[in-house]
């Protein structure tokens, strides 16, 4: 009986030991993330992706440093590793509608206009209250000319965006 106790221990201080790295890790993967966000909204953009280009040798299936690493190459004109970075995220996260908005953005900015289109579709497939591919949409309608398509997604835009900030102020 003894032996079965000091095994059970054992096998306990195992389990509590592995979820414990488990959670030290996560907690160093978003610290890292929140320094890279805060870096790039700072407009520190070559030390944001150098830090990403470091995490994500580390945590290489992390969506969210794909994420970031294609926000930060847009931000420097990179539309072309941009594009492979919101394509890796999307792969590792193709739930992610923000994903698709923001390949959206990375696309329209490089004159793939209908592929841009697409993705903001697809964004609002996976989320239709996403105030912000209602915006991108519509930028997208008004450069084509399509008043009345724009108009219709920037209201839609502004009233969800008007329920978020009314959810917000509630809290």
């Amino acid at each position: 009986m003894k032996k079965f106790l000091v095994i059970s221990g054992l096998v306990f201080a195992m389990f509590l030991s592995a979820n414990n790295f488990a959670y030290s890790s996560d907690m160093e993967k978003y610290q890292i993330i929140s320094e890279i966000g805060t870096l790039s909204n700072n407009e520190n953009y070559l030390q944001a992706l150098d830090k990403c280009v470091e995490a994500i040798k580390k945590y290489p299936d992390e969506a969210e440093l794909y994420y970031w690493s294609g926000v930060i190459r847009t931000k420097t004109g990179d539309s072309k590793a941009a594009m492979e970075d919101f394509n890796k995220a999307i792969d590792l996260n193709p739930n992610d509608g923000n994903l698709y908005v923001m390949r959206g953005i990375s696309k329209s900015d490089s004159g793939d206009k209908e592929g841009a289109a697409s993705d903001f579709d697809y964004a609002l497939k996976l989320n239709p209250k996403d105030g912000s591919a209602y915006s991108m949409r519509a930028c997208l309608k008004l450069e084509k000319g399509d008043f009345a398509g724009a108009n219709s997604d920037l209201e839609m835009a502004n009233q969800l965006f008007d329920e978020e900030l009314l959810q917000e102020k509630s809290k």
